[in-house]
């Protein structure tokens, strides 16, 4: 089942890098670029280097108006590592694309855990139609519910795709996607 996840996951991240590369073509008319407010950092004791949110303590808020935000910066790297128990982070990966992209995500790989959230436009009949026989869950967005591993969230017209790997099982990676959702919904 991991694997199966996975592999949506990779598939989900190609999508959205092909899209990200419509768009800077020219797919986005009257956008211009826009620079990634990620840098690089140098992990601990010559691991490799890894992209973070330009600052560790504050997190941006989306980008009003003018698309998706970067989600790389809705969740500060301190944040992660608590919501996983202290984990600490080996890299990020964000999805480097504008705020005109149809799908953004970010990907925090953990010591002993994942944490990936992607965000993409989406509507209230769509959202309910997706994922039927889905498990519900309240009190978090307009919408929710897991599916196959992943907890599908939509706050308006935005959808938020969390999913959650622990190696401590699927009780677990449900709690972590659910604090992780409610994190992201507060800040859109």
């Amino acid at each position: 089942m991991r694997m199966r996840s996975s592999y949506l996951i990779c598939t989900a991240v190609a999508a959205a890098v092909a899209l990200g590369a419509c768009q800077a073509d020219g797919g986005g008319a009257g956008t211009s670029p826009v620079a990634p407010s990620t840098v690089a950092t140098t992990g601990d004791a010559g691991a490799p280097p890894t992209s973070a949110p330009a600052t560790d303590s504050t997190v941006s808020p989306p980008a009003t108006g003018r698309g998706l935000p970067d989600v790389c910066t809705l969740l500060s790297r301190a944040e992660v590592t608590q919501l996983t128990g202290g984990k600490p982070i080996l890299s990020v990966d964000p999805d480097s694309l504008t705020p005109a992209a149809t799908v953004r995500y970010c990907q925090w790989q953990l010591s002993g855990a994942r944490l990936a959230v992607q965000l993409s436009p989406t509507t209230q009949a769509t959202f309910g139609q997706d994922h039927p026989g889905s498990e519900a869950v309240a009190n978090l967005g307009d919408d929710a519910h897991f599916y196959s591993n992943h907890l599908f969230v939509r706050k308006g017209t935005i959808q938020i795709d969390v999913y959650a790997s622990t190696a401590e099982g699927v009780a677990n990676d449900k709690r972590l996607a659910k604090a992780a959702a409610a994190m992201v919904v507060a800040r859109l």
